[in-house]
């Protein structure tokens, strides 16, 4: 398979599979779906954050806020110090801008 297929199709295969796990889980345990209460099992409860919609949206979204906040801390860094090391080497060389 072509390195460029593998970015395709594996994504797809790994949403297929989660949409299949949870499609069945509410075929098998409709009461599961949604938070459980704290005397439930921890299949239930496990299950249940799982399924719960309003409960994946906000780790979704929080995930997101996450790694945006992650990927300008470690840009703004990196720029700075490509930015030094850049200066560092110009003055090594005798190199004029």
């Amino acid at each position: 398979m072509k390195p460029n297929r593998i970015f395709i199709v594996v994504p797809i295969l790994v949403i297929a599979v989660v949409v299949t796990v949870i499609g069945v889980t509410h075929l098998l345990h409709p009461t599961w779906v949604g938070e459980q209460p704290a005397s439930s099992g921890y299949y239930q409860k496990a299950i249940g954050l799982i399924t719960d919609a309003p409960h994946a949206t906000a780790e979704l979204f929080y995930s997101t806020i996450e790694n945006l906040v992650i990927l300008a801390v470690g840009f703004s860094w990196g720029r700075s110090r490509w930015r030094r090391e850049h200066e560092k080497f110009d003055q090594e060389h005798g190199v004029e801008h």
